[in-house]
């Protein structure tokens, strides 16, 4: 799993670079443009270095000296940083340091760039210049996605597009929602990926230029090789091909051939891939762009051990491996390393397998905790950026009722000039308004404050549930698997465990299924796909997924639901709800209980009944199972362990779904969860 999320990072990271240096003439072209425009200048008699023009000239030709003429591009963005101090040039400035920012970012530390940029946004002057303002939120975004903070980078993108959508810049509409597309394709989300991707394409079709829709078009292939529409995906990159070709542009055809590669090798055509690949990489001399051809490479690697060429793979992989190392860049050495262990398996060279083997796992390990956290950070991150979107409407709203006030102040000052009487009867209708708003922005205040107040206790929950539920079964595994490969007894050991090990890492994924859904419905705008869903199918499904746990506890299922039964509703959501609900009831039912799962019609909608024999509960501990405030859980029969998590999730997605949840339970008589659901009536 992580080796396919691995090998889309770099191809990803090569989107964002191309989309950077793409450019509406062909980047040759355009330094050939700015050094005509300058040289033209510098002839005429009263040309003089101080003039805005020139300097302006010049911080343009730096831009588009940033992928083939970087040292040129250092030079020139230095003199017109010197230039525009000299002559308090600040829009000369800021757009110099941008400059020099992406700079560092293409060809430099990367975090020498972060630096600059942070530099850059705190200056106040800023927001005067909105492109540019844009450009260096593009910048630092880019390069917090280099250092793995996608966190960050979704901020950044964020901002720039919020500017986008203020001043209705169709080319950074374009460009902020094609870069935000690629981060949550990146991060596996396809979904949100789709919704930028479309708004990406409504900003191309105003911009009207074909070479963007054919970036558009190659992402989207992309996209769609990892969702398995490989054939959507073929006709997408023949028609960005013929674009791109008439328009000869270079950067994107090579993207282009090493997603056609990409295409080839998922279809186990290893001769076309590497042909694609190899077209690719090419392409890639004339860039300066080290960590996308080691990724190339990965994958001409890939494809030559799928012809079994296990010479070719390995000197492939190995150079690869080369660039990996001295950019640190784990996820790329994670891949590379399993590569080479199934290379020497296949050799049998057992000890150089082995090594491999023992390389992979640690980082595939380490790869994994830390995908774990970028995701909860992601989930903050969007968390934290609607509220502060939230908390700037109440300023600006704040601060226009202030100038309206100010305003209605004004001219009530003019009228008691005119008439004294009528200005007393004004004052006391103001004061009566002025008092009616001041409530009303008490009562908004009282609101952000509950917000946060929920939001925070959302995060501590989030991470409460990681530290105390998810981390015991790892650590677990890790000691094992350490007891395993270290010490001579530890097969014995392994063997005694694993059982419980492996409930425990499958109690662990269904945790983390509730954890991040339950961070989807605390998201506003998350949307639901409602459908027609056989209801005894899908229960079956799920009965299945449990028999293990129903045949431990020697449990009897008396399943009741009618065939033709369906529902209106999110098929994700509806199998979310209902594995809780059996879940929880498999967890509170004795040994050798009962489990009943009926359905009936009622009105326009379907009644389904889970009941069981456990333990039951009060009326106080039914009062507390949906509750936002306080945390309930408690042990199964058999000593399961939960979060108190699944019912308020339960609760948000059948609210969602228009239903309705009731919950009937009495101590040691057992529960019962009936819940309403809009009826398909075929």
């Amino acid at each position: 799993m992580h080796s396919k999320s691995n090998y889309k990072h770099n191809f990803l990271l090569f989107a964002f670079v191309c989309l950077s240096f793409f450019t509406a003439i062909a980047q040759k072209d355009s330094i050939d443009f700015y050094n005509q425009k300058i040289s033209q200048l510098k002839n005429c008699p009263d040309f003089s270095e101080k003039t805005t023009e020139y300097i302006d000239n010049l911080n343009q030709l730096s831009y588009y000296q940033r992928l083939i003429e970087q040292d040129s591009m250092l030079i020139n963005s230095e003199r017109a940083l010197e230039l525009s101090k000299e002559n308090n040039y600040i829009h000369g400035e800021l757009e110099a340091l941008t400059n020099l920012a992406t700079l560092y970012l293409y060809d430099g530390p990367t975090d020498k760039s972060i630096d600059l940029s942070l530099k850059v946004i705190k200056k106040p002057d800023l927001k005067k210049y909105p492109k540019t303002e844009m450009k260096i939120y593009n910048v630092l975004g880019q390069a917090y996605f280099y250092k793995d903070d996608y966190p960050s980078t979704y901020t950044q993108f964020l901002h720039a597009l919020t500017i986008a959508k203020k001043t209705n810049d169709q080319f950074y509409l374009f460009r902020m929602n094609m870069n935000l597309g690629t981060i949550f394709n990146r991060l596996e989300d396809s979904d949100e990926a789709l919704k930028y991707y479309a708004a990406a394409f409504e900003a191309v079709k105003k911009i009207n230029d074909p070479t963007k829709e054919a970036m558009m078009l190659s992402n989207m292939a992309y996209l769609k090789i990892e969702l398995g529409s490989l054939e959507d995906a073929k006709t997408n990159l023949d028609t960005a091909f013929k674009i791109l070709e008439i328009h000869n542009n270079t950067n994107w055809l090579a993207w282009t051939y090493s997603t056609l590669g990409y295409y080839y090798l998922k279809l186990k055509d290893y001769e076309n891939a590497i042909i694609n690949y190899q077209k690719s990489l090419d392409m890639h001399d004339g860039f300066n762009d080290v960590k996308t051809k080691a990724d190339i490479k990965y994958g001409l690697a890939r494809a030559y051990l799928g012809l079994n060429n296990l010479p070719k793979s390995e000197a492939t992989i190995l150079k690869s491996l080369a660039i990996y190392k001295s950019s640190n860049y784990d996820a790329g050495l994670e891949k590379a390393y399993r590569t080479l262990y199934e290379i020497n398996k296949r050799q049998d060279n057992v000890a150089e397998s082995l090594k491999y083997l023992e390389l992979t796992e640690k980082l595939s390990n380490d790869n994994f905790k830390k995908k774990n956290r970028r995701n909860l950070t992601m989930l903050n991150a969007k968390l934290n950026f609607e509220k502060e979107t939230e908390d700037l409407k109440a300023q600006n709203e704040l601060a226009l009722n202030q100038q309206r006030k100010y305003v209605k102040w004004s001219l009530a000052g003019l009228f008691t000039l005119m008439v004294i009487v009528f200005i007393i009867l004004k004052a006391n209708q103001r004061e009566k308004i002025l008092n009616k708003k001041l409530a009303n922005q008490a009562e908004i205040l009282n609101n952000n404050q509950e917000s946060l107040t929920q939001i925070n206790a959302n995060q501590d929950r989030l991470f409460s549930i990681v530290g105390h539920d998810l981390r015991g079964p790892i650590n677990s595994l890790n000691d094992i698997l350490r007891l395993y490969l270290e010490d001579p007894e530890g097969k014995v050991y392994f063997e005694q465990f694993a059982p419980q090990l492996k409930e425990d890492l499958e109690q662990v994924q269904f945790t983390m299924d509730n954890l991040l859904h339950w961070g989807k419905t605390q998201m506003q705008g998350s949307s639901i796909n409602v459908r027609s869903i056989s209801v005894k199918y899908e229960l079956d499904t799920i009965l299945q997924l449990y028999r293990n746990e129903i045949k431990k506890k020697s449990i009897v299922i008396n399943n009741q639901v009618a065939a033709n039964h369906n529902v209106f509703a999110d098929q994700q959501q509806f199998n979310i709800i209902f594995r809780n609900l059996i879940n929880n009831a498999i967890k509170f039912t004795p040994n050798e209980g009962l489990i009943t799962i009926s359905t009936e019609i009622k009105d326009k909608n379907l009644v389904i009944q889970v009941t069981d024999t456990g333990v039951g509960m009060t009326e106080g501990d039914i009062q507390k199972l949906f509750s936002n405030t306080e945390n309930f859980s408690k042990y199964g029969t058999n000593l399961e362990k939960g979060t108190g998590l699944g019912l308020r999730l339960v609760k948000a997605m059948v609210i969602k779904n228009d239903g309705e949840i009731i919950v009937k339970s009495q101590p040691n008589q057992g529960s019962q969860f009936i819940i309403e659901l809009p009826v398909d009536i075929a």
